[in-house]
């Protein structure tokens, strides 16, 4: 289970598939999702895919694509249906002289702490098997516990937090620059 109390700041997780291996969340892609969580007692699932950069052994999500008319979706249920998704990830990928990629999959679940459903894992092990490459899989439920988790063919694993960055720039006498992160 990952807890992102502070919504906006990057988060930084363990690749679980490389020993080394980092995953970067950009905050506003988190802020994004946090906002389509679902917090009324009637409303559907959302979901969409994720975007970024395989940096290996990292992965760096930079965007996220949201629910469109032409997905499907219940209190319990998203299916994520409409083209639009497929066609953003395309044209991010030509207009980043195919270096964006889709990195994988986020949903909402109706609960405090969410895990993957049967429906979930099988969705996921679609997708691990059509590809070489490791997935991420999140899952954002109604508080601030997220489930999320990484796959490849060889199986899915969950993901733990290794710390969330705040980015500071403060500028320094005589127009220097100096870049950091405090650990929240």
């Amino acid at each position: 289970m990952v807890v992102l109390t502070a919504m906006g700041q990057d988060a930084v997780l363990v690749n679980p598939f490389y020993a080394d291996g980092l995953i970067l969340f950009e905050g506003g892609v988190l802020a994004s999702i946090t906002r389509h969580r679902q917090q009324s007692a009637t409303a559907p699932e959302q979901g969409g895919v994720l975007l970024g950069y395989r940096r290996d052994p990292h992965l760096h999500i930079v965007a996220a694509t949201f629910p469109a008319c032409g997905d499907r979706a219940t209190r319990i249920s998203f299916k994520r249906d409409d083209p639009s998704h497929a066609a953003t990830a395309l044209s991010m990928w030509k207009n980043t002289e195919r270096t964006m990629d889709y990195l994988g999959e986020w949903h909402t679940h109706p609960e405090a702490h969410p895990s993957p459903s049967s429906i979930d894992t099988h969705a996921w092990a679609t997708i691990r098997t059509a590809t070489h490459e490791v997935m991420l899989f999140v899952i954002a439920g109604i508080g601030e516990d997220w489930w999320m988790g990484c796959g490849n063919r060889k199986g899915r694993l969950p993901v733990r937090p290794y710390l969330s960055v705040v980015r500071w720039i403060v500028c320094q006498p005589k127009g220097s620059w100096s870049f950091g992160c405090d650990i929240a």
